[in-house]
């Protein structure tokens, strides 16, 4: 049997029901159009309950305070709903009408659509969250703080003998006697606290909120209520034994039945339910803590805190109890210290506390499944089929605010390879792992013999916060722009890609795409055909409506790079498109050229202080202009270069990057080598374009790992770190971000948590099987900085790095702390 306990208030029974008539008497009288209006789409009636702990033989339950509307939604309530929205009538109604005689019964034969799409509408009339009760909240208002009893009102089971509760005692009463049997909402028994129906009449709709990634269910979860399966409070059809305190039955989300209906919770007045998209991630640690680590928002003001709530299950269904003693004002990270068993899971939220204590707003729940032996790893993304050549992209396909996974399968179609006999795929993923989709797009003949040239976009192109997938799609034998619902991977809109002009050097079959905001408010869609010899510009847009093309025939033409750049380089608020050496105005007009034909490395960023706006740098393969190049990206002047003009060395600019990696010297630092594929010999320019190192440790790359004013450097795969201090790179030996052996590094970036990077690698199962694999830093530091996955053009750099063109690496140059 479980104990309840009603905190923060009085237990004497008397107090309370004396406190909540009181309270619903001042709301009828202050005239609120939520509660007073007789009109109000919002039913009147709510009760408050206050802050309780069930104590239970193993764990206790913390349910937060929350109102309860005393009876079961009635046919009349309903009908505001269906009235104001078009939404369909219940089964039951005829010709859309409410059945004569049975206005204030409850509504009944309504599905978990049905429901969600109610609640949801009322939330929008009211500016408070409403809501089908957890089974916790349900059973503490039937109890109305009462502690113990088989049925709300205690063990006796006279109400039954009186026929003051309306269920089944017979076990004769059937569906299509509904009329028959079915009681209005207001009928019968209440409990202490004024609530009709809370045993018997009609089930009620309850949410547990399960974990989606503790569910068996093997394919994709598309809304919120598809795993809610509970039911409670018995009804009309069903024996005793289903009325009793806290007994809860299972029914399919999409069941319609005389004898199920719903009862509404609300938020109470003041307190914002809504969450916060907030990105939070936990990882097991190899000492048996859980690490956990979350975003600082830019709306995130200073002098606040957090504080963090845990559950220990796999459901969602109550508040869970606060682990930290007080708010944590440094940082924005956490190691858990509690005793955790393996294999349990466990749910954390995020709740922001203002200057003043009083939590602001809250986080979605995030889930950990303990597991020491998976140190540091946040998810695994499993494609179906194993070959290599995996192209991870992350976007939030499904709305929650984490990053999902998009990964192209090249299934043997690399450059200049025999036809595998399979065609290049797309895979998609939920941000725990599960498979949403698997869609072949396009084969060897049709792309060149490389999967390359199945450039693909993870980004939401409609505002609904649901990211599109936008790929090459072959479609019989032409090959089509095509955006795919992310959730699913249907087709919603496509137009035929630009035909390649020319491939004479037979090298000239690259295929690029990108994001961009051309007219300052609506993404757009560019692609680029052909690359070292006559490039084809094109620009869509969000329902590939063409907009303008650019040929690049003229002086420009083999001045393509292998990604496609976008920037606002005038300050206008519209996006600029930057094609390796050349630069468009967003009504595709050309702006600027250096003339220098093709950049293996681009990059725009503001690199160089003083210089105001932003610049562009360039690592160009062309032999011919072969060097690094640093240009105002407003005008196109070089501001400086260092090509085989000033040192014979060049021939083929091939790798490098770009970064902040030593406070010794202004801007960002530029790594590059010279002489093509196999030069490991690497040299460090600073912004200004001086030399400052030469030669540079090859296989090093940019990482964001402590917070501290400078980018780390990491390599081995991120198995070992360490900083350059401006004449050699000085390891970290105590630091190893990557603790995945034999695993290879695909690329880094700010995709879980706070604002340090997690390693983005390529993994094996025991059975040699290829997967993706996200780790992230296990432990906790004392710094906090607004996460640059929150800047769009991050975002868009997300959205495109190795799906749209080559892996490219983007290091943002200024720190945000909390405002």
């Amino acid at each position: 049997m479980s104990r309840i306990i009603v905190a923060r208030l009085p237990l004497q029974r008397i107090f309370l029901i004396r406190f909540f008539r009181l309270f619903c008497l001042i709301s009828m009288a202050s005239g609120s159009a939520a509660a007073g209006d007789r009109y109000s789409p919002v039913p009147e009636g709510f009760i408050p309950v206050p802050e309780t702990v069930i104590r239970g033989k193993k764990d206790s339950v913390r349910v937060a305070a929350f109102e309860i509307l005393d009876h079961a939604v009635t046919n009349s309530e309903y009908a505001r709903f269906v009235k104001a929205t078009g939404h369909a009538a219940p089964y039951h109604w005829e010709d859309g009408k409410i059945p004569e005689g049975f206005e204030e019964h409850p509504v009944v034969y309504i599905t978990r659509e049905d429901a969600d799409r109610y609640t949801k509408w009322l939330s929008g009339q009211d500016n408070r969250i409403y809501t089908l009760p957890t089974p916790h909240q349900f059973e503490v208002a039937a109890r109305a703080g009462k502690r113990d009893g088989k049925y709300y009102w205690g063990d006796a089971e006279t109400p039954l003998k009186d026929n003051l509760v309306n269920f089944d005692a017979a076990g004769n009463r059937s569906y299509d006697r509904w009329k028959e049997f079915l009681k209005p909402s207001k009928w019968g028994l209440k409990n202490d606290w004024g609530l009709y129906g809370m045993a018997g009449n009609v089930w009620q709709l309850t949410q547990q909120g399960q974990d989606p990634q503790t569910s068996t269910f093997k394919y994709r979860i598309e809304t919120d209520y598809d795993l809610e399966r509970t039911l409670t409070g018995g009804s009309w059809a069903r024996s005793k034994e289903y009325l009793a305190c806290g007994m809860t039955v299972s029914q399919s989300p999409a069941l319609r039945a005389p004898d199920v209906g719903i009862r509404l919770v609300r938020s109470p007045s003041g307190i914002n339910w809504a969450p916060v998209r907030r990105k939070l991630v936990g990882v097991p640690t190899r000492d048996g803590h859980i690490a956990l680590s979350w975003a600082l928002l830019d709306s995130d003001k200073a002098g606040g805190g957090f504080d963090i709530y845990r559950i220990e299950s796999g459901y969602r269904a109550s508040d869970g109890f606060r682990i930290n003693p007080a708010p944590l004002k440094a940082g924005t990270s956490f190691v858990d210290k509690g005793s955790f068993s393996p294999g349990k899971r466990y749910q954390y939220r995020i709740v922001r506390v203002g200057r003043d204590g009083s939590e602001i707003n809250r986080s979605e729940w995030a889930g950990v499944t303990f597991d020491p032996g998976k140190h540091a790893e946040v998810a695994t993304f499993a494609p179906i089929y194993h070959a290599p050549g995996f192209v991870p992209v992350f976007g939030d396909l499904d709305g929650d605010g984490s990053p999902d996974c998009v990964i192209r399968l090249s299934n043997g179609n690399v450059e200049t390879s025999q036809d595998p006999g399979k065609p290049v795929q797309i895979e998609a993923f939920t941000s725990y792992g599960r498979s949403l989709w698997r869609k072949d797009i396009a084969r060897h003949e049709n792309i060149f013999g490389s999967a390359s040239n199945c450039p693909f976009n993870v980004w939401d192109m409609d505002g609904d916060g649901k990211s599109e997938v936008i790929t090459l799609l072959q479609i019989e034998d032409k090959n089509y722009v095509a955006v795919l619902d992310g959730m699913s991977g249907k087709l919603k809109y496509k137009h035929v890609w630009p035909e390649m002009v020319s491939d004479f050097s037979k090298s000239s079959t690259r295929i690029q795409m990108s994001i961009g905001y051309l007219d300052g408010i609506n993404p757009a869609i560019i692609t680029q055909t052909g690359i070292y010899e006559n490039e084809v510009i094109t620009a869509f847009d969000a329902n590939l409506n063409h907009l303008w093309t650019f040929n690049s025939f003229g002086p420009t033409n083999g001045s393509g790079g292998h990604k496609v750049e976008i920037a606002d380089v005038d300050g206008d608020g519209k996006h600029e498109v930057v094609y390796g050496t050349t630069c468009l105005n967003w009504d595709g007009s050309m702006r600027w050229s250096i003339y220098r034909q093709h950049p293996d490395i681009i990059s725009v960023q503001d690199y160089l202080p003083g210089n105001p706006g932003l610049e562009v740098f360039y690592l160009v393969e062309s032999s011919i202009h072969a060097g690094a190049y640093l240009v105002d990206a407003d005008s196109g002047k070089i501001l400086w270069k260092n090509n085989r003009e000033d040192d014979a060395r060049w021939s083929h600019g091939h790798a490098g990057w770009t970064a902040d990696i030593w406070d010794g010297s202004p801007g960002m630092e530029c790594v590059v080598n010279r002489q093509g594929h196999n030069d490991r010999n690497f040299v460090v320019f600073s912004a200004k374009g001086e030399i400052l190192q030469e030669p540079f440790p090859a296989g090093c790359f940019p990482f964001e790992w402590d917070g501290d004013d400078t980018r780390e450097l990491i390599w081995n795969n991120g198995a070992a770190i360490g900083n350059w201090n401006g004449k050699e790179v000085v390891e970290d030996k105590s630091a190893q971000p990557n603790p995945i052996p034999n695993s290879t590094l695909i690329y880094t970036a700010d995709l879980y948590g706070d604002f340090r990077d997690e390693l983005v690698l390529l993994t094996k199962t025991q059975d040699g099987n290829s997967r993706i694999t996200v780790v992230t830093a296990p432990y906790a530091i004392d710094k906090a900085f607004v996460t640059p996955s929150g800047d769009l053009y991050y975002k868009l750099w997300l959205a495109r790095n190795m799906g749209g063109g080559y892996r490219s690496i983007y290091d943002t140059p200024y720190r945000k702390a909390e405002e």
